[in-house]
């Protein structure tokens, strides 16, 4: 029970890296916020569970989601930012440096790094008083060169850059607000598995790819009182991948 008497936010949380922490913050004792595009099921335990349909792109729809997670649990402790999208999901068109398309190029920036942006400046501005914890999802891909992914890349890379700066912030303004980042390598989701496939990895140390729920449980010990003098770190969950 890790994080007993705590609320979270998660978005994404209807598959993948974002359902998996939803589900393990629960089972850690947490109340549940949990958001998607599209909404999220209700979870078996109602009572801390509460799932809303976000746009995470919409500074509106931010603090909505932050009125109603207080009205429903009375304060907010974690922000968990996992919605992202790559451009499978956001086009059809060629990701590399010479035939990306702008408008996929500013759909994966406004859903991946304006959608992080807006939820950290609601969360700040929620925890500010009390204190609190902002976890980020980015990826292996924001810390190399990505040529078949280079709008993904780009900002996965400005998400771990943005970590930081919040973290820096936050300390220099005498919040109690840690704010942290994960660098997932290859992951079993909807995003990544259609894309690459599911076989055995050989460039991965541990060959093999990564569940949802290994990164979740960063992300859990990230936002825990177990990480109370972690901040500004990007945590690679990534198999040993980015030590090659």
């Amino acid at each position: 029970m890790r994080l007993k008497n705590k609320t979270a936010i998660v978005t994404g949380a209807a598959s993948g890296i974002g359902a998996a922490t939803a589900q393990l913050f629960r089972r850690e004792g947490a109340r549940v916020v949990a958001t998607d595009l599209k909404g999220v099921p209700a979870d078996g335990a109602a009572d801390g569970w509460l799932g809303l349909a976000q746009d995470v792109r919409d500074a509106a729809q931010w603090q909505a989601v932050f009125e109603q997670a207080l009205q429903r649990f009375g304060h907010v402790d974690i922000l968990v930012n996992s919605a992202g999208i790559n451009g499978a999901s956001a086009g059809t068109g060629r990701q590399d440096p010479e035939h990306l398309a702008l408008e996929e190029w500013r759909v994966i920036q406004a859903v991946n790094v304006e959608g992080t942006m807006l939820g950290c400046q609601a969360a700040i501005a929620h925890m500010k008083a009390a204190g609190g914890a902002i976890v980020n999802v980015a990826s292996y891909a924001g810390t190399v060169g990505s040529p078949t992914a280079v709008a993904y890349g780009a900002t996965k890379a400005a998400i771990v850059q943005y970590t930081k700066s919040v973290a820096l912030h936050c300390g220099r303004a005498g919040q109690a607000i840690r704010c942290n980042v994960v660098t997932p390598g290859p992951i079993r989701t909807p995003l990544y598995v259609p894309l690459t496939g599911s076989g055995t990895p050989t460039h991965i140390p541990l060959q093999r790819i990564g569940e949802p729920g290994e990164v979740a449980a960063a992300i859990l010990f990230l936002a825990s009182d177990a990480a109370s003098y972690v901040t500004g770190t990007a945590l690679p969950v990534d198999g040993g991948l980015s030590t090659t």
